[in-house]
């Protein structure tokens, strides 16, 4: 049995409402700094229900479907370690408040699950319509891997975003902050906005950005769009308390990005591959087509990656070189 119907689409995007609605309201309602044992207790309650959303799809689904859904969440939590960093950056640079960076990542949360959804249906019609876009997919992932390796976030930017820069030019931007509000009426009667609302344009082009990095990876894993769904919002919930609980512990993950890079280029190359064997009619090794091979690799490298790091630990920084973290 496949979990492709329209019943088991209804049923998981209503869950996905409730729990985005329960992490506002219940889980982070307050307007606050997360300590590193709350983050800690939070990003393990949002890797439980990954985890049960991952059994379900076990029992209701194929073990096809089961073992894909866990590759591909494994792969795109550590895309969204990646990109938190790059939150980092852009909280930085704005100098946002820690009281208020719990909003502004609720709202990133949302702009990621609608960019990935964007181009999930996106991918999923080109794919179907022309299967040679796999090689483009392919070859861009392995471009992708390079990058991480030997360019990672240097390039990153928040006051060169292009989008905020046009913002800037139509509408006045107030220099303080007024909580999470995203306008505010100056002296003179003017409204302007705050920097809170630069913040979340710059996170929403972003997620863009990421979108275009996270979604080819997903279908070199597998092209089921249900998966491909399922794996990347499961991978976004959650982010909020992670990023607090990574701010604090950065240097855990030094070669996180290099192993990070290794899985993105085998990915690519995997994905080459299956579609070249269709495209030319040749068979690849049975070993290379067990979904289960995938998630065993990949484990193993963000594994070795993780035990690098704590055997190696990066030199001493100071606190200016990092930012202020919450």
């Amino acid at each position: 049995m496949l979990l492709e119907t329209f019943n088991h689409w209804l049923f998981f995007n209503l869950a996905l409402v409730v729990l985005l609605i329960f992490d506002l309201l219940i889980l982070t309602k307050n307007d606050r700094e997360v300590s590193m044992k709350n983050a800690a207790w939070l990003t393990a309650f949002w890797w439980g229900v990954a985890t049960l959303c991952g059994v379900w799809i076990f029992t209701q689904g194929s073990s096809e479907q089961g073992v894909n859904y866990a590759t591909a969440f494994v792969v795109e939590k550590a895309l969204s370690v990646d990109n938190l960093f790059v939150f980092l950056v852009i909280f930085t640079y704005f100098r946002l408040p820690g009281d208020v960076r719990l909003r502004a990542l609720f709202f990133g949360i949302i702009g990621a699950l609608l960019a990935r959804a964007i181009f999930i249906a996106v991918g999923i019609t080109l794919i179907t319509a022309f299967s040679w876009v796999l090689f483009i997919l392919g070859a861009f992932l392995i471009y992708t891997g390079y990058k991480i390796a030997f360019v990672g976030d240097s390039e990153v930017d928040p006051g060169q975003n292009p989008v905020v820069k046009i913002f800037r030019k139509f509408m006045p931007v107030t220099d303080e902050y007024d909580g999470h509000k995203f306008f505010k009426r100056l002296p003179n009667g003017t409204k302007a906005a705050t920097p809170f609302l630069l913040v979340i344009i710059a996170l929403g082009t972003t997620d863009i950005v990421f979108a275009i990095d996270s979604i080819p990876t997903v279908f070199g894993i597998t092209q089921d769009p249900f998966i491909v769904w399922t794996s990347n919002a499961m991978a976004v919930l959650g982010l909020r308390p992670l990023f607090f609980l990574l701010s604090g512990l950065v240097k855990i993950f030094r070669f996180l990005q290099y192993g990070l890079a290794v899985v993105l280029v085998l990915i690519g190359i995997k994905m080459v591959l299956e579609e070249a064997a269709h495209a030319f009619d040749f068979h690849l090794p049975e070993i290379m087509e067990a979904p289960f091979l995938s998630l065993v690799v990949i484990t193993i490298i963000f594994s070795v990656a993780i035990v690098l790091s704590k055997m190696f630990p990066a030199p001493e920084e100071s606190p200016e070189e990092h930012g202020p973290v919450a």
